[in-house]
């Protein structure tokens, strides 16, 4: 113990004296000293223990007491204070055979002379069994309080001489008594019944007490206690010896969910009944032959003497043509006793036959033997009509489909089992798996169709429009079809209906006036192009001819005449060129300074709804501090475009990340997701437009509709670079566009090509023109000598790039369309790797986005498009390259 206890006498100062008494004790008795250590165990407990005194003595009490029962024994030690030196507690301790047993220690401490705790003597007493006994009853007394609880019943005694009432916790909470609640008296329970049935309750109970016998009593209780709770008592009275009644005891149970039962069962066969009048039907019954019952109510208005209706009656009244057969089927009905029914004409009472239908149902008794039969008629004349209507109607449908050679299609979504009708009538005897009629699909078209119709089933969409080809030995053959989604009466689909239609005739012609609007973009744009070879040495010469001696009037007039019609022919091609570059998707550029990490997050705004209502997970990271120069809205077209195909071909639940971060150089934007990938042999087109864009992403459902490839278009308009990366199916794909870095230091012009300095005024310099267009060339040399610059002219790249060897140019004004050797080889070549001499000019007919774009590649500083403005050459000319 950690206390010690000592006697005031009987025992040594060492404490190894043996206490006479406690050695007789069949009980396990020893003594610790302050410090808990054992200095006496009585011979019962070194036998229960299975040690001797000898091992026992110097041991702490601890370790033959119960981990778990150690700070008990510590507590009630703690507690002895004052005159309080006796303390009990329950632990278990520990028997020979590695066993505990529960035992009840009583401990008692003494003092010394100075009045401090100093022995404690403990007595431990089995009560292992009397424990277990305990814990038992206490189980069986949950056990039959939770099955009182789970029937919502409770027990009771009435002590009749004292009018009290012993009840358990669930009959006080049924009772709507206070938690807690033991006894109440017999007027408290006759209060909680309803004030309408109290008087009725207490008859009742008078009566079924004057006798010894099981009683059982439905009753209500008031509603501003409980509201609507019917209880059911079921007890028995006990009679003393004198045959007074001495106690009544038993159970009460909620019945009110059974009351309710009840009702409702009544109140459907109100419901019933009503509804039967309301439909109009005609009730009539029949015996187990089937001979019909004598009927009134409705059959007296609908025949002219109801009481023929009896027996066999009706029969008389039914159309002589359907009567063999409506009585053959009423024997088969009776023979077979099974549920019956019948339509047939009979003759109303105006003498006008009615289309009527009866349905008969046998009724049996608890032992399967037919009692009666109860049926019903009910007048379907305009049902039967309508359905006639119905049929012709679909029999003109039909012919219209095998016209039309429109053919139905209905896809099972319960087993994803295909059937085809046409004109009405299957095609198919048994069902067609769905991956059975998808591999008849053309490859490049199998994806997409199976994309479209699982969104439908998944109820992304609610319909769907279509085209797709099959795969025939001898053509190949297009398909349009339209689809819905159809649901039950739950809302769930079940279905998808569709109809398909063979547009391979419609769609070839397409495909020509395809291929025609194609070769008439390229002739637009070759004829531009050709158009501005003659125009630039027309130009060229009206400079010079504008640039010699005053001239006469009428000169004058004829070269300002010449001008104008250059100018406007000029213009001509520029909208030729246009018109191909509005049918190829080119678009201009207004061009302003753009935050990158806010057009990244309003692209991740305009596509967040559509990532939430797939449950996709979307993680941004922007550079807040880089800046690009650029069209605001063509950039969040380009972002916007491709977070969408993101999203659209990323199964639910998965994720897309977009990452924007720079260098010195470049802005890159990275956008990642988890969805279906790209084959390896898609890659390589990804950005061609007739076989991706029109196949793949023009046939998605949302986004802008205009395809990878504009997009690209759109990025390298903007100096950029895009390029798409893909493990495989399934894997993901990674798309990385790059845009020029915009640093403070540098103007917001959104030049393409590099700034120059300012003028010089008087700089002579050495150009070398090369032009295999020989009037072209020679005005352009003409043109730069008017303003005193020294000019060698080239006729092909060799002679140039011979020329350059001695002449040492400091301008080089090159043709782009060069034969052998285009401009852009000439310039590499021209200018060494790393050099800034000479300043390179194009002087092309080719002026659309890439070729300025592929012009900066090769190395050009400015970029000029035939007819050349000849105000802007020579400007450029007086200046150094920056």
């Amino acid at each position: 113990m950690a206390e010690d206890t000592r006697s005031e006498s009987g025992r040594s100062e060492t404490g190894g004296d043996d206490p006479a008494p406690a050695r007789f004790l069949p009980s396990f008795v020893w003594r610790a000293s302050r410090d808990g250590v054992i200095r006496y165990a009585n011979p019962w407990a070194c036998q229960y223990l299975g040690v001797s005194s000898e091992k026992l003595v110097g041991q702490h009490w601890s370790v033959f007491v119960n981990r778990e029962d150690i700070d008990s024994v510590l507590e009630a030690v703690r507690q002895m204070s004052g005159n309080a030196l006796l303390r009990n507690v329950d632990v278990r301790l520990r028997r020979v055979d590695g066993a505990f047993r529960w035992h009840t220690l009583h401990l008692q401490a003494t003092r010394d002379e100075e009045g401090n705790i100093a022995d404690t003597v403990g007595v431990a007493t089995d009560i292992h069994e009397c424990k277990h006994a305990w814990e038992l009853y206490e189980a069986s007394e949950r056990r039959l309080q939770a099955a009182f609880q789970g029937a919502c019943m409770g027990a009771w005694e009435w002590d009749m001489k004292t009018r009290v009432v012993r009840m358990t916790a669930q009959l006080a909470k049924i009772y709507a008594f206070a938690e807690g609640t033991e006894a109440v008296t017999l007027s408290d329970l006759t209060d909680r019944v309803a004030p309408a049935y109290r008087a009725l309750y207490q008859r009742k109970l008078d009566e079924c007490l004057r006798y010894p016998e099981t009683f059982e009593l439905d009753f209500l209780l008031d509603e501003q206690v409980v509201p609507h709770r019917w209880l059911r008592m079921r007890g028995h009275p006990e009679y003393d010896r004198d045959g007074l009644l001495a106690r009544v005891y038993g159970v009460t149970f909620d019945i009110s969910q059974h009351r309710q039962h009840e009702e409702r069962l009544s109140l459907s066969e109100r419901r019933y009944r009503a509804l039967v009048e309301s439909t109009g039907a005609m009730v009539w019954s029949a015996g187990p032959d089937g001979r019909i019952l004598p009927a009134g109510g409705s059959w007296s208005e609908f025949a002219t003497d109801s009481s023929r209706m009896a027996g066999w009656g009706w029969l008389e009244l039914v159309h002589p043509e359907d009567r063999e057969i409506t009585r053959r089927a009423w024997h088969d009905a009776i023979h077979q006793k099974t549920a019956q029914s019948l339509t047939f004409r009979m003759r109303r009472n105006d003498g006008v036959y009615r289309v009527m239908q009866a349905h008969a149902a046998p009724l049996s008794d608890e032992h399967g033997n037919l009692q009666e039969w109860f049926g019903t008629t009910t007048d379907v004349t305009v049902q039967h009509e309508a359905k006639a209507a119905i049929e012709a109607r679909s029999l003109r449908l039909t012919v219209a489909m095998q016209a039309a050679k429109i053919r139905i299609v209905t896809l099972e979504l319960s087993d994803w089992t295909l059937s085809i009708e046409d004109g009405g009538y299957r095609q198919f005897s048994e069902h067609l798996p769905y991956d059975m009629a998808l591999a008849r699909v053309h490859p490049d078209d199998r994806a997409a169709l199976d994309r479209t119709l699982r969104r439908l089933a998944n109820e992304e969409d609610r319909s769907a429009n279509f085209e797709f080809r099959v795969e025939n030995p001898d053509r190949e053959q297009w398909i349009e079809g339209s689809a819905l989604l159809q649901r039950s009466v739950a809302g769930k689909a079940v279905r998808i209906i569709g109809s398909i239609i063979d547009i391979t005739e419609r769609k070839r012609l397409e495909l020509m006036l395809r291929e025609s609007s194609r070769r008439k973009d390229e002739f637009l744009a070759m004829l531009a192009h050709e158009l501005r070879n003659p125009l630039a040495p027309l130009r060229t010469a009206i400079a010079l001819m504008q640039k010699d001696e005053p001239r006469k009037e009428r000169e004058q007039d004829l070269i300002g005449l010449m001008q104008r019609q250059v100018e406007h022919m000029t213009h001509i091609v520029d909208d030729l060129l246009e018109v191909s570059r509005i049918t190829q998707g080119r678009i201009a550029l207004k061009r302003e300074p753009i935050l990158v990490c806010t057009a990244v997050y309003h692209a991740v705004e305009a596509v967040a709804g559509m990532a939430q209502a797939r449950a996709q997970r979307m993680n941004v990271q922007a550079d807040a501090t880089s800046w690009i120069c650029g069209d605001g809205t063509r950039v969040s077209q380009i972002l916007v475009n491709i977070l969408n195909n993101a999203s659209k071909y990323t199964p639910e639940g998965g994720s897309i990340s977009v990452t924007a971060q720079a260098d010195d150089a470049w802005v890159s934007i990275v956008i990642e997701d988890t969805g279906s990938g790209i084959s390896s042999d898609l890659l390589p087109k990804i950005f061609d437009l007739f076989s991706q864009g029109e196949r793949t992403l023009d046939r998605s459902e949302g986004g802008l509709g205009i395809g990878l490839s504009l997009v690209k278009k759109l990025v390298e308009m903007h100096d950029g670079r895009i390029a798409v990366q893909s493990p495989g199916p399934g894997l993901g794909t990674t798309v990385t566009v790059d845009l020029p870095r915009l640093h403070h230091h540098e103007p917001h012009s959104g030049a393409a090509l590099s700034a120059l300095d300012a003028p010089s005024e008087g700089a002579v310099r050495r150009i070398l023109i090369v032009d295999d267009n020989r009037d072209a060339a020679d005005s352009l040399a003409m043109l730069c000598e008017t303003e005193n610059h020294i000019t060698r002219v080239a006729y092909s790249s060799m002679e140039a790039l011979d020329a350059a060897k001695d002449f040492r140019p400091d301008v080089a004004l090159l043709d782009i369309g060069l034969p052998e050797m285009d401009g852009y080889e000439l310039a590499r070549r021209l200018r060494q790797k790393g050099g800034t001499a000479p300043l390179l000019i194009a002087i092309t007919g080719y002026g659309q986005a890439e070729d300025r774009i592929r012009a900066q590649e090769a190395g050009f500083d400015l970029h000029f498009v035939k007819p050349v403005n000849v105000e802007s050459l020579l400007k450029a000319l007086s200046v150094r390259a920056a």
